[in-house]
């Protein structure tokens, strides 16, 4: 176990062993997560953004999905415009 003081301004030292082994360098951004009454430190970097494939459902294509959105935006926005319209002959 490694230790380390916060400075009055905040700031900690990650140890260099910790840095090395979490691929830490300087400039990386950190994430702060509060996990069962501890605080959980980790760096933004391609496994941490990896960690999130696959929690979205998705065709695969994009286009596709964007295209969908789109038709059925429109669908709604017809409807609306339609509705408004009838109010207004009443």
């Amino acid at each position: 176990m490694e230790t380390s003081v916060l400075t009055s301004k905040g700031q900690l030292l990650i140890p260099k062993r910790l840095r090395n082994k979490y691929g830490i360098e300087s400039g990386v951004k950190i994430v702060f997560e509060e996990k069962d009454g501890a605080v959980v430190i980790r760096p933004m970097n391609k496994e941490y953004f990896n960690a999130f494939r696959g929690i979205l459902s998705s065709t695969g294509n994009l286009k596709d999905e964007m295209k969908k959105m789109k038709t059925e935006e429109k669908q709604l926005e017809e409807r609306k415009l339609r509705l408004h319209k009838t109010s207004k002959r009443k």
